[in-house]
């Protein structure tokens, strides 16, 4: 198979649709775009790194875009080998990821995303037996997790005010959907990508989400206000939602690779596509006319109200879903939260210490040939 750099997108695309991929060659099909900040500083630098250190033998090619799957579709064309990998949002396929979408529900409080992102990882990969069952009962192997930054409220109009949200159209999901709900809002499933469009068409009034958002699907072009006030955080997207046949015929050695590198997706994705990201973005969406409203004691209240509410809701969803363990599941969850609060105190919340810290606490104790 010729490389992307001899072979453009689309012609790549219909490469992959009519014949598997060679022993060492790989396909990720990522819906995010081109620009995306996970393409560019989580998945390109992991895929050079597994490139570099496999002398050559690991050679993933990333295809942007949704050329090859949408969102809610990668799951099922990983599971059937139509792609060898690609980015897995549990609430996109609950059914099909109960037990991922009930950790992807629970909205984390506060603004700490390296925490919450080591949280989510050791979680799913350590902590949540059913998280794993699932990938296998998928045909897939999963890892590589990330938290976005706090999710905020972007809208079209002005909104500075919990009140002037009272009967507006939100793109949410995950726990964003209560949030929304208790704001008097009414939430709306669709991708970040479609809400653009629907943001221009005046369809959707708010989007729920990161602010990096802004400049990863274009909504700076098409919002008025953003709401600086922390509406939770959740995760994770399965970065290397990766099809088991594929995964199976790679040699140990190889799979050791792509868990050993881990922490250098998470790290690339979550610290430099994320957290140091943001400063830049919300600059420049200032010049071109974003107001940012600095959020109230309202907007402190719903989130109050969420945090009081989920636990009970989300175990109930989780049970009616088929989500096992999700108790003791959540437990650990919470617990690793704050866990991941004191390490990152403690060791420093520089990128390399949060990368080391990855390995240390979770990565290290993942085995490649046992997932």
């Amino acid at each position: 198979m010729m490389r992307t750099t001899r072979l453009g997108f689309a012609g790549l695309a219909a490469l992959a649709l009519a014949a598997p991929a060679t022993a060492e060659e790989f396909i990720h099909g990522s819906w995010f775009g081109v620009n995306h900040s996970v393409n560019t500083q989580g998945l390109e630098p992991y895929f050079d790194l597994l490139r570099e250190e496999s002398g050559g033998e690991i050679d993933w090619n990333l295809v942007p875009g949704a050329q090859l799957a949408s969102g809610p579709g990668t799951p099922e064309a990983v599971s059937s080998g139509l792609m060898d990998a690609g980015i897995a949002v549990a609430p996109y396929q609950p059914r099909m990821l109960p037990n991922t979408n009930f950790v992807f529900s629970h909205s984390l409080p506060g603004d700490d995303a390296l925490a919450a992102t080591g949280a989510m990882n050791e979680t799913v990969m350590l902590g949540c037996p059913g998280c794993q069952q699932e990938y296998r009962d998928n045909n897939a192997v999963g890892f590589g997790g990330y938290s976005t930054t706090p999710y905020n409220f972007m809208c079209r109009d002005m909104v500075d005010s919990v009140d002037d949200l009272a009967g507006k159209k939100v793109r949410a999901s995950g726990g964003g959907v209560t949030i929304t709900e208790i704001a008097g809002a009414t939430p709306v499933s669709m991708s970040p990508a479609e809400a653009t469009t629907a943001l221009e068409r005046g369809t959707l009034d708010c989007v729920l989400g990161a602010v990096s958002w802004l400049r990863s699907y274009g909504y700076q072009d098409v919002v008025e206000s953003v709401v600086d006030s922390p509406m939770g955080m959740g995760g994770p997207p399965i970065l290397m939602f990766v099809n088991r046949d594929t995964w199976e015929s790679m040699t140990p050695e190889m799979r050791a690779l792509h868990i050993e590198h881990a922490p250098d997706l998470v790290a690339g994705a979550a610290y430099d596509g994320q957290v140091s990201y943001d400063a830049g973005i919300i600059e420049a969406a200032k010049e071109q006319g974003v107001t940012f409203v600095e959020g109230g004691e309202d907007f402190a209240q719903v989130m109050a109200t969420h945090d009081q509410n989920q636990r009970a809701g989300n175990l109930e969803d989780a049970a009616a879903a088929g989500a096992s363990g999700a108790e003791e599941v959540l437990d650990y969850y919470i617990a690793a939260y704050e866990r991941w609060q004191g390490l990152l105190d403690e060791r420093g919340r520089d990128r390399d210490a949060f990368r080391s810290l990855l390995w240390d606490e979770v990565y290290s104790k993942v085995d490649p040939d046992a997932l």
